[in-house]
């Protein structure tokens, strides 16, 4: 297998960077920590999934999916495989829609496992496609972590483990593990066989002692059936004679019960006349009772009327609704008066103007209102003139007293012209100007006197309309009233005229309270029917009380022959019932006889009952018991069987697996011996120190004869060990393995430890090797001299990137 390019995209520390792999030797290197791991695990990704990496670790935190594409040639022919991981919820797993292998150009879409069963199939690796195995082969073949090696040269137990792995006989430990596996659950399973089988002399014994016990329980069923029958005889018996004497005792009974039931009939016909004399008493006093109700009943007398109870209820009703509207006409006159008695008081002599007289005089004196009111506002449009020619007469004459001012002050020359002014000219210019004020003086004077008069007119005028004012309003509160007390007198006046109406209708003969009259007339008519027909109800119940004694006295007389007849049968019944005697103590003894008879037999009988079923409990028991030894004699065959299973594998089949493991061992071990030989002396020239591989497969390092344990080896002196031994397992392999031989080999800082003359030696062991294609990885910069290529991995802020250098 030919590596032939890598990208790498959202893994660990990268981002998304390519590689393409060159021929020859080839060294990554870069700081502890740059990133160049990463490289060997997203080559062993791509090709055989996660194995035991864990996603988590393998997909950059930053991102929520990545992916490694790898190109590789096996034998000439190249191919191309996707693998991605995808960050869910659930966490972080390969995305099976995003896998793939392109195989001669074409892309082959599938999932993780099937991608990885593919992959062992192109490089003819026999091992299992579990996508949570690693491959070993991979491992010891073409990769191994450097740490993960000195792990197994310090591990007896792994480092066996892994050369069984390396050089697949690890079968022999698995057959020799599962054979013990085996030989444990066999143990396990022959300690309850023999426990299940242990009782059979237990249960041999037990059905003994059934056997017997059955043989004395038939003795007692025998000797109890036998009591049982005698027992069953005098039971019979005992039930005749009693049967004999129970029908002498039925006769007995039934004249008991016909001398019982005569006695009852005798009794009911002596209560029945009691009865009837009862009744004669009560009678009596009903009769006298009625006779003084029909008397009293007698004195109420029939009122003098021709008219009947409906006829009086009929006019009661008529003169009742009569009388309601006499009420309520009344309660409406009171009401009115009220009313008018209240505007009397209110209106004093003015209720009795006429309203259409204060219509008019209210009529009259809104129109002068009105009058006034023009004339008023006249009056004011006129101060408001003569308010407007006295600042206007005002004005003129401010203006021309400041002229005449201003002359006085304006000397000789004229302030327009500029010509000189004469005193006389002076003086005619102020006279002039003096003259038109004193006439202003006079018109303001008469414009004053007009205003004031005005003012007075005015004011006349406004206080004949606050005068005018106060009677409208007058006016206007006592006519409502007016009209008021007009219209409730009217109301009034038809109130009175249908109360007397109504009044009328009240019939005289009746006198002063028709109603009462009425009411009492009907009342007294009502007693009277009452009275009549209570005294029709009394007749004819003293007819039903004179009919009923008849009929009980007759009742009577027939009731005491019944009773004589029914006294001399009484006597003849007791006449037989005396030749009977005291059957019923009879019965009772031999009655007891009998009981004392059955409990025996019940005894019996549940003695036999008893005896059965213990019978058949150890019938069963016996049964059971032989299924028992029958069940455990099966598995005791079954423990024989068992037991030649333990002594085969113990004594045959483990020791020879073992032994066989042990010759395949050997086998190999001289081989890697020679091989591990060979890679110590090129790695280590001590002449005092040579190193070999025991039977366990353990370097040992002797120095002047004398054994060294590793541990105590220098770092150098180990990491030459683990790659000498590392070297053994990868030309052992590509011998072992078909598609191993094109010589791929990555060694993961194969010389952490190595002192410079150490490093010396890597170009010898290189060229030994004989590889088409080496990767290196390693911090070390004085490996650059020994290789054809050199690949520089940095990190920045975090991310790790890859240049190449040569």
């Amino acid at each position: 297998m030919i590596l032939n390019s890598i990208i790498i995209d959202n893994i660990r520390s990268y981002d998304h960077e390519e590689v393409i792999f060159p021929r020859g030797i080839s060294l990554f290197e870069g700081d502890i920590g740059s990133g160049k791991s990463t490289i060997l695990m997203a080559i062993e990704f791509a090709l055989f999934g996660l194995g035991s990496q864990k996603p988590e670790a393998l997909l950059a935190k930053k991102s929520e999916s990545g992916f490694v594409i790898l190109d590789f040639s096996v034998d000439g022919e190249k191919y191309e495989i996707k693998r991605t991981l995808k960050r869910k919820n659930s966490g972080v797993n390969q995305d099976p829609k995003n896998s793939w292998i392109k195989i001669d150009g074409e892309i082959l879409p599938l999932s993780p496992s099937e991608l990885k069963q593919q992959v062992l199939q192109i490089l003819k690796f026999n091992e299992p496609a579990d996508p949570k195995a690693e491959s070993k082969i991979f491992r010891y073949a073409i990769f191994t972590p450097q740490e993960a090696m000195k792990e197994v040269l310090s591990d007896s137990r792994k480092r066996l483990e892994t050369i069984r792995k390396a050089f697949g006989i690890e079968d022999y430990s698995i057959a020799e593990s599962n054979a013990r596996e085996v030989l444990t659950k066999i143990k396990a399973k022959i300690g309850v066989f023999q426990e299940r089988f242990s009782n059979i002399s237990e249960l041999e014994s037990e059905i003994i002692e059934a056997r017997k016990i059955i043989s004395e329980t038939e003795k007692v069923i025998s000797q109890t059936r036998g009591q049982t029958i005698t027992l069953q005889k005098d039971e019979e018996a005992k039930e005749n004679e009693i049967k004999k004497l129970l029908e002498k005792n039925n006769e007995k009974i039934k004249l008991e019960g016909k001398k019982e039931n005569i006695t009852d009939k005798i009794d009911s016909a002596n209560q029945q006349i009691e009865n009837i004399e009862k009744n004669f008493v009560e009678f009596e006093s009903e009769f006298k009772e009625n006779n003084e109700k029909f008397e009293k009943l007698m004195e109420i007398k029939k009122p003098q009327t021709t008219k009947s109870i409906s006829d009086i209820a009929s006019e009661i009703k008529k003169l009742q609704e009569i009388n309601d509207e006499r009420i309520k006409l009344e309660t409406e006159k009171n009401t009115i008066s009220d009313d008018l008695t209240k505007l009397k008081e209110t209106l004093g002599e003015k209720i009795n103007s006429e309203k259409s007289i204060l219509e008019k005089a209210l009529e009259d004196l809104q129109n002068e209102k009105k009058d006034l009111e023009k004339f008023s506002d006249e009056i004011k449009q006129q101060q408001d003139k003569i308010k407007e020619e006295q600042i206007q007469k005002t004005t003129q004459k401010k203006s021309l007293e400041q002229e005449i001012a201003e002359f006085s002050t304006l000397g000789n020359a004229c302030p327009t012209c500029k010509q000189e002014i004469t005193e006389k000219h002076h003086h005619t210019l102020v006279d002039e100007k003096q003259e038109q004020v004193d006439s202003l003086d006079k018109e303001l004077k008469s414009i004053t006197v007009s205003f004031f008069e005005s003012s007075s007119k005015l004011k006349e005028v406004q206080l004949k309309i606050d005068s005018y004012d106060e009677e409208i309003s007058k006016i206007e509160k006592i006519l409502p009233g007016i009209e008021e007390y007009a219209v409730k007198s009217l109301k009034l006046s038809q109130i009175e005229a249908r109360f007397d109406e109504i009044s009328s209708q009240f019939p005289k003969e009746y006198g002063r309270n028709p109603i009462d009259f009425l009411n009492e007339l009907k009342n007294s008519i009502t007693q009277y029917e009452n009275a009549q027909e209570q005294m029709e109800q009394i007749a004819q119940r003293k007819q039903v009380i004179v009919e009923k004694i008849e009929s009980d006295k007759a009742s009577a007389d027939t009731l005491l022959v019944h009773i004589k007849e029914k006294e001399s049968e009484l006597r003849e019944i007791e006449k037989q019932l005396g030749q009977f005697g005291r059957l019923d103590e009879k019965v009772a003894s031999l009655e007891k006889e009998l009981n004392g008879i059955r409990d025996e037999i019940t005894r019996f009988s549940g003695i036999v009952a008893a005896s059965n079923e213990k019978l058949n409990n150890e019938q069963n028991k016996i049964t059971q018991n032989e299924q028992k030894i029958s069940e455990s004699k099966k598995w005791e065959s079954k423990y024989k069987k068992f037991v030649q299973f333990q002594e085969w594998l113990e004594s045959f089949f483990i020791p020879t697996i073992s032994q066989i493991e042990k010759q395949v061992l050997l086998s190999i071990l001289q081989n890697f011996n020679e091989t591990y030989t060979r890679w110590y002396s090129i790695l280590v020239e001590d002449p005092t120190k040579e190193s070999r591989i025991d039977e366990n497969f353990t370097p040992i390092v002797n120095q002047d004869g004398y054994e060294q344990e590793i541990v105590f080896l220098s770092g150098g002196e180990k990491t030459s060990i683990a790659l000498a031994y590392r070297l053994t397992l990868n030309s052992l392999m590509r011998k072992e393995t078909e598609s191993m031989k094109s010589n791929l080999l990555i060694l993961d800082e194969p010389t952490d430890g190595f002192s410079k003359n150490q490093l010396g030696k890597i170009r010898e062991l290189l060229d030994e090797l004989k590889s088409e294609q080496i990767i290196l990885v390693s911090h070390e910069k004085e490996l650059e001299t020994y290789v054809d290529n050199i690949f520089q991995i940095s990190k920045e802020d975090g991310l790790s990137k890859i240049s190449r250098l040569n």
